[in-house]
């Protein structure tokens, strides 16, 4: 791969961008239709080829699934005890057929009748009590575990399922919601496996099962014959092919050796949109998050925080960065569903070189140098991460970037042991508000490079003390003004994570916020006339 030039010579142009920009408009949710009226009527049948960027990193355990890779089979495999609608906020029901609040901190959940594991077993309610005492238990380490705040799970009869919190917990719902994290799964199953079979095996409940795993090239999954939904799926055979270069995956689509890709460029989403290919609906959900070491080296000067917020130009970012296809964002990603996050108007986000410059002389640091790690072999990270850098040159900072390979990214982020000042990461959407803070933030983790006890507590206090959506939502915008005030992590903008692009031989297939394709199983092999 070419390596790219400095950003003052990229490439790309702004009218380029601008005119891929344009080429998608209508892909988005005010835009076209997606895949579901054509093709004829649902039948089954098939086989479908996919073509994914990669494997789990993470293995098809729901409760370490934390990445898009390993969500994206979770949803395949495993479900939780609700489900969300095609909006991403409406709850409904999945393996729990009805649900209530018997206290402030207690929850009955009733379970569907006649669900069975794909070895065969049949669902009871002890398995869901050890697959949701599982995501808290110190020994499976998972990184989910701070989000819930259980006292304690029981199973009284093999259908109910009662769950008792130790505080109020507004997000409870949303994160039971989940396929990853809040996945159900079997206790004896489980129990019988080594921690390390997880990664290759699986045993759920969902519309597919797994049949191959081949590390590095193919997941191959076959329709579950007993899903308790039994008109679904449609679809026989999906197989997940492995394809890391963008490009080549383009190629692939447009030869017809896959049928569905998923492409993080919007370029190349508007060039096969223009090819007659369907491009899923767009949602700003992919924060580009920069975050900030401030309990060590440079950063941990709150004046020098603010100066490197005040020295990024958002609005070239979005134009360049994300070519357009972004916006203005807070630590909640502006498409968020359930709890849209801000969209601008942040302390210390106005692009003021003059004012950046006047903080590090008052702030006393001398020579600021900075380390900034990226994830490699993504072109668009790095041509960001360059024009940041070019950026901050303009108020005397120095940025060094340092590509590492995604795994050792994440694992560097959760150890604690960053070896940077700032890193980069762009998230995928969470079940809850929650969740975006949590892996910055919170107190006592690992990956926490913040010591701040009224931030946790303003954390705290919107999950537990919210009475409402609109109460939370009020909550989360004065604690993203605050950390914004702080410049504890800055947000330049949030965008599409991926897009999801598909042939005509698919039809009925709709995409939703997760990008995780949960809705494959009501897809069907298009009908050709």
């Amino acid at each position: 791969m070419t390596s790219l030039k400095p950003v003052g010579r990229l490439a790309f142009t702004v009218a380029a961008i601008t005119a891929a920009s344009m080429a998608l408009t209508g892909c988005g949710g005010g835009g076209q239709a997606q895949s579901g009226t054509g093709g004829g009527a649902p039948h089954r049948g098939g086989t479908l080829v996919v073509g994914d960027e990669s494997q789990p990193l993470s293995g098809l355990d729901p409760v370490l699934a934390q990445a898009l890779d390993a969500k994206r089979m979770a949803a395949q495999f495993y479900e939780g005890l609700l489900s969300l609608g095609s909006d991403g906020s409406s709850l409904r029901p999945a393996l729990a057929t009805s649900w209530k609040q018997t206290a402030p901190t207690s929850y009955e959940f009733t379970l569907r009748h006649n669900v069975t594991f794909h070895d065969g077993r049949a669902l009871k309610a002890s398995d869901v009590a050890f697959s949701l005492k599982r995501i808290v238990d110190p020994e499976v380490h998972s990184p989910y575990a701070s989000l819930y705040k259980f006292k304690d799970v029981t199973a009284p009869s093999d259908d109910k399922v009662v769950v008792k919190l130790a505080q109020p917990q507004s997000s409870l719902l949303h994160l039971l919601a989940q396929p990853w994290s809040a996945g159900i799964v079997s206790e004896q199953w489980v129990r019988s496996h080594p921690a390390n079979d997880l990664k290759t095996k699986e045993n759920g409940t969902g519309p597919y099962k797994l049949s191959q795993f081949r590390e590095g090239s193919l997941i191959k999954t076959v329709r579950f014959g007993g899903y308790w939904d039994k008109t679904k799926p449609y679809i026989n055979e999906i197989d997940y092919r492995v394809i890391p270069d963008e490009s080549t995956r383009v190629q692939a689509l447009q030869s017809g050796t896959v049928d569905t890709i998923q492409v993080s460029l919007p370029k190349n989403a508007a060039s096969l949109k223009q090819r007659k290919f369907t491009v899923g609906d767009e949602y700003d959900v992919g924060a580009y998050w920069l975050g900030l070491n401030t309990l060590n080296g440079p950063l941990a000067n709150e004046k020098v925080r603010q100066a490197i917020s005040l020295g990024i130009d958002r609005k070239q970012l979005i134009s360049i960065g994300s070519q357009g296809a972004g916006v203005a964002s807070g630590i909640i990603p502006a498409g968020d569903p359930v709890l849209s996050g801000q969209k601008g108007d942040l302390p210390n986000t106005e692009y003021d070189p003059a004012k950046a410059k006047q903080l590090l002389v008052q702030s006393g640091a001398k020579a600021v140098k900075l380390k900034l790690a990226i994830r490699s072999n993504r072109p668009d990270k790095l041509a960001t991460a360059q024009l940041i850098k070019e950026q901050l040159s303009k108020i005397g900072v120095t940025v060094d970037i340092a590509q590492v390979p995604f795994e050792q990214l994440i694992s560097n982020l959760l150890s604690g042991n960053w070896n940077a000042d700032m890193i980069q990461l762009t998230s995928s959407l969470n079940a809850d508000a929650s969740q975006y803070l949590s892996l910055w933030f919170e107190k006592k983790a690992k990956s926490t490079k913040v010591d701040d006890p009224e931030l946790w507590q303003r954390m705290s206090d919107a999950i537990e003390k919210a009475g409402s959506d609109q109460d939370r939502s009020r909550m989360y915008q004065e604690l993203d003004k605050y950390v914004a005030q702080r410049a504890y992590i800055l947000v330049p903008y949030a965008a599409p994570t991926v897009y999801d692009v598909w042939s005509s031989k698919v039809a009925g297939f709709r995409t939703e916020a997760s990008g995780t394709r949960m809705f494959l199983k009501n897809a069907w092999i298009a009908t050709e006339r």
